[in-house]
Formats: structure tokens, sequence, C-alpha cells
């Protein structure tokens, strides 16, 4: 895939009720930035007798949904194909016309039971632009964007949850999360007397506002708050996503032969959030 994005929002799309979700998502996301929007559909490769059926089958769809987004978004410019393979890496593939890949949390060829298809979990994992996962109850009403800021390299993550709560009208809030250490006998027996706890927290504090400061700066008018806290990323982030619009989590790709794509925080907030996740890759 190549490193270079174009303008614009992608969206994997397979008729299922998620994947109407991150239409919609894509759509007003594309509305408000004035870009285009590309529509892409995956069937499976292969000889088989039903395969031109199937093609014809794929165009339909991903016409009729363009032609709704044409009627009911004036002006949106829409371009819909159909890909035959694999679909995470048909989409990894098309991803590079774009600069944000939005897709359902799960698709036809999902299992009733997963929160987070396979699909969607190698796309996020893989995609060189973010990626926003789109669960089926995104609430309408809700405007507020949650951040995720592990460590003073998040700041691509905490820009794009910025433009997202600028776009939806909401306040943006940053989220740092940290962990007492351990004795290493057990990990219940935590060391709270050898740690000045309100100086790592001050300290804590103080890196959380150098990421959001730019942000602070270049738009004063947008509410920007900070939480700095003792406890796990995962939890905290999910916690806080429960009646916002968006939570945003940053991802930092791993190193040497079998790399971590995806870290533990990311994937608890992409399996149990309460709305909508954008996974930002930071190199």
């Amino acid at each position: 895939m190549s490193s270079t994005v174009g303008l614009g929002v992608l969206v994997g799309y397979d008729g299922s009720a998620s994947a109407e979700s991150a239409l919609d998502w894509g759509a007003r996301d594309a509305v408000a930035r004035r870009v285009p929007l590309y529509l892409v559909t995956v069937v499976p490769a292969g000889r088989f007798a039903h395969r031109m059926e199937l093609r014809q089958r794929a165009h339909t769809l991903v016409e009729e949904a363009a032609g709704r987004l044409r009627a009911r978004f004036t002006g949106l410019v829409v371009e819909e194909s159909v890909r035959e393979g694999d679909a995470a890496e048909s989409l990894l593939e098309a991803s590079a016309r774009g600069d944000t890949v939005v897709i359902g949390s799960r698709g036809h060829g999902g299992f009733t039971g997963l929160v987070l298809g396979s699909v969607s979990l190698r796309v996020c994992a893989h995609t060189s632009c973010p990626v926003v996962v789109v669960h089926n109850a995104a609430a309408e009403d809700a405007t507020g964007v949650v951040v995720g800021i592990g460590g003073p390299d998040d700041d691509p993550a905490a820009r794009f949850a910025a433009a997202q709560a600028r776009r939806l009208g909401g306040g943006l809030r940053a989220v740092h999360s940290w962990v007492l250490p351990v004795t290493g006998l057990a990990p219940t027996l935590v060391l709270p007397t050898m740690l000045d706890v309100d100086a790592v927290t001050a300290e804590r504090t103080r890196m959380v506002d150098r990421v959001v400061g730019p942000i602070r700066t270049l738009d004063p008018e947008l509410p920007v708050d900070t939480v700095v806290m003792n406890g796990t990323a995962g939890r905290d982030l999910v916690t806080a996503s429960d009646g916002n619009a968006l939570v945003v989590v940053a991802a930092h790709r791993g190193h040497g032969p079998l790399p971590m794509r995806l870290g533990p925080t990311t994937y608890a907030v992409l399996h149990h959030a309460h709305c909508p996740v954008a996974v930002v890759p930071v190199r």
C-alpha cells in the first residue's frame, strides 16, 4: 500500500446495519470537510458459478447507496467501486485514495456474538491513516469527543480529535491514565507510600497540557479540558466514551520480528466503547 494518502473519506460498505451507520458517519464528515466520499464494497475473488451475479449485486448495492447519499447531501461528490479479493486487504489498498477510513464494527460475515469483526480489526491494525469504527448504536445527539493521551507523541490523535470536536460542535476532553507501581509480590500490593502521587499527577498533567496546548492556541473557542487519573487507560476511556460522540486512541505501531500492531488499550476501546472509535496511527 502506498504511504501517501489522498483527501477524502473512504467507507467500506456491505449493506449491513453497522455499514449503514458507518456510511452516515462518513458522509457527514465528508460534507463538513467538503471532500469526496469513496464508497467501496468487496466481493470474494475466485472461480465460482455465481461470480458475475455476485458482482452485479455488489454494483447495485453501492450504486443505490451512492444515489441515496447524493439525494440526501446536495453537492457531495460520491464515487463508488467494487473490488475483488480479501476484504481487509482490498480496503487497505483502497485507503490510499483518502485521508480517513470509516467502517462498521461488524459486517454480514461476522459472528453475532462478536463486537468487532476481523476485517475491522485488521484494517485498524495496518492502515496508514485514521480509521473510524462505527457501532450500530451511535448516539445521534452526542457532540463531545474524548481522546486518550498516553504520551507526548500522541499529538496526531489529539489533532484529529480536535478537528472532529469542531465538526460536531462539542468540546474535547483529553484523558491520561497512569498505574501505580506494584511490589512484584502481588499486583494488589501497590506502593503509594514510596511514590509522591501528587507530583506524578502534576508531571503527567503538564505532559497532557503540552500535547493539547497547540490546539488551545489554534482555536481558543474550542472547549478543551484534561483529566489525569490513576487507573487503567482502556477502562477509563471506555467509561469516558459513554454519552460522547467519538473516542480517539493513538495506535503506536510495534517494531521487530513479531510487532504488536494494536496495544491493549486500543483493543479494549474498540471492543467496549459506547460510541464510535477512531484509531489514529502515530509514527
